[in-house]
């Protein structure tokens, strides 16, 4: 059995380890989320490098992981290969934002890639895509409120409508964090169809993983103790 490892600064990682398990349920997975550091997306890439460095040698010690699931865009962007570079026996997964297949559907037309800060600049294909029709949102804060308000994510909805202006056919979430908000676009934007690259990460993962057990094990690790309880509510019930 696969020992799978997803890092994230906060709710954006129960996302993802939802979808990886319904998708790859076979498997050890430790969800580490790291809040002490929230948000990712409004650091530089050398800060990025040294904290994900120094999570997973600290991890490694008491979670002997195969798989490295970065349920991070910021943290894809910045840092994957740094960390393929450092630690060579383990397999890296990112998440990249599904700017193609909203291509692929709109012709690249009337398309938003709500994202941060930091995948903004360093993610490889939003730099392809820059001077084309589609238009990039960084939306920083919007990760934070959501991990402030899992209890009751409508109370997001002004934050949502101020931010999003015009009629978009698609609205692509660059950051795990934002599924938490998928709710509240489906109603504001009933026109738009939400684009989500968790079931391309857990497809990924498909891959790399022989299912030959019956068993699986689901942890959640938080840096700030006091998360553990929100953060385990919002994976059970949304």
């Amino acid at each position: 059995m696969k020992n799978v490892l997803l890092i994230d600064s906060g709710s954006g990682g129960l996302n993802v380890l939802k979808e990886c398990i319904k998708v790859v349920p076979k498997c050890n997975y430790l969800l580490f989320c790291d809040s002490k550091n929230l948000p990712y997306g409004t650091k530089s890439k050398e800060q990025l490098i040294d904290i994900t460095k120094n999570n997973l040698l600290k991890i490694k010690k008491f979670f002997d992981f195969d798989i490295v699931i970065l349920a991070c865009n910021t943290l894809t962007a910045t840092v994957i290969d740094e960390m393929r570079e450092m630690f060579k026996d383990i397999v890296f997964i990112g998440t990249v934002p599904a700017i193609k297949p909203a291509i692929l559907e709109f012709e690249g037309k009337d398309i938003i890639v709500l994202c941060t800060s930091a995948t903004l600049k360093h993610n490889k294909l939003i730099q392809k895509y820059l001077n084309s029709q589609i238009t990039f949102l960084p939306f920083d804060e919007l990760a934070v409120e959501i991990d402030k308000n899992l209890d009751d994510l409508s109370v997001l909805d002004n934050l949502l409508k101020d931010k999003l202006k015009g009629e978009f056919k698609a609205i692509v979430l660059g950051c795990t964090h934002y599924k938490g908000v998928e709710e509240n676009l489906n109603r504001l934007f009933p026109r738009s169809k939400i684009f989500d690259s968790s079931n391309g990460v857990a497809r990924r993962l498909k891959s790399f993983v022989q299912e030959d057990t019956f068993s699986f094990q689901v942890q959640i690790f938080c840096e700030n103790v006091n998360d553990l309880g929100k953060f385990w509510w919002y994976f059970q019930n949304k």
